[in-house]
């Protein structure tokens, strides 16, 4: 295989999920994904934007890409604040390319604040199995208001909470009252596990927020265990950037499966954590 090819694969498992595999060949760019945290000291963003004497905004265009259509955003900021001009500029960006997603790790990464706030810009949507799933039979609406509606998908495995508004404002008010619902505590900078995807629908922003029991599977951990998946937010959108070609050629969707399984709030949580929203300061 040529260096710095990508090749791609699609595998389904039998409860309608299903997972778009990419063997990533150049090691350098797949760093970039896997790195996650950049401290201050040791910041690879940090040079890289100085060179380039970046204006200050809410996010950043690196020029990193890890697969056609893809690249990586940051706030050249190290931390700021959690989400707030983020999620704004970030629904900007969705309205000026409708057919694009951005996907986020979420609370966890955004509140250290020696660390950088970073993102997924995706300009197709449809790469991102997640996209689709919530077009399927196992897409359930809970709650339907005139503003928006809440849903989720009916089915355990990456278990996204759905919510559609054709408001900017309206998706922010509802996913802060889910992240409060879910168990955030800004007094003592304490944040759960949330990966988040954004993208529009139509006249409909739709965020999906994906709660996370672990941040890696016990998989990821077992040195006997040939594979070497910890899912971030690409794979929990359905999204596996593979580097072992063995593994890339043998993981088989239910696999897939099971680790996504281990790190997702199960039906009935996702259900309890809707049942108690606050949503009467919503419009």
């Amino acid at each position: 295989m040529e260096e710095n090819k990508i090749k791609s694969s699609i595998s389904n498992s039998t409860n309608e999920l299903s997972f778009n595999l990419k063997y990533i060949t150049n090691k350098q760019d797949l760093a970039w994904y896997t790195k996650q945290e950049y401290p201050i000291k040791k910041c690879d963003f940090c040079t890289m934007l100085a060179s380039k004497k970046e204006s200050t905004h809410s996010l950043t265009k690196t020029e990193v890409s890890l697969f056609e259509g893809h690249e990586l955003l940051i706030s050249n900021n190290h931390a700021g604040e959690y989400l707030g001009e983020h999620l704004k500029h970030m629904l900007d960006l969705i309205e000026e390319n409708n057919n694009a997603a951005i996907a986020f790790e979420g609370s966890r990464n955004a509140s250290i604040k020696n660390y950088h706030f970073s993102c997924h810009y995706i300009s197709d949507k449809n790469q991102l199995p997640i996209i689709t799933d919530i077009n399927n039979d196992i897409f359930k609406e809970v709650i339907s208001q005139d503003s928006f509606s809440v849903g989720i998908l009916n089915v355990y495995g990456r278990n996204p909470i759905i919510i559609k508004s054709p408001s900017i404002s309206t998706i922010s008010d509802a996913f802060y009252a889910l992240e409060n619902k879910i168990g955030v505590n800004f007094s003592i900078n304490k944040h759960p596990y949330i990966n988040i995807v954004i993208w529009k629908d139509g006249e409909n922003y739709i965020l999906a927020a994906i709660p996370r029991v672990v941040y890696k599977p016990t998989e990821y951990y077992d040195e006997n265990n040939k594979w070497d998946i910890a899912p971030g937010v690409l794979e929990m959108c359905g999204v596996y950037l593979i580097s072992n070609h063995d593994e890339y050629l043998h993981m088989t969707a239910e696999q897939l499966l099971q680790i996504t399984d281990e790190v997702s709030y199960n039906d009935t949580h996702i259900l309890e954590i809707l049942e108690g929203l606050e949503l009467s300061k919503i419009k």
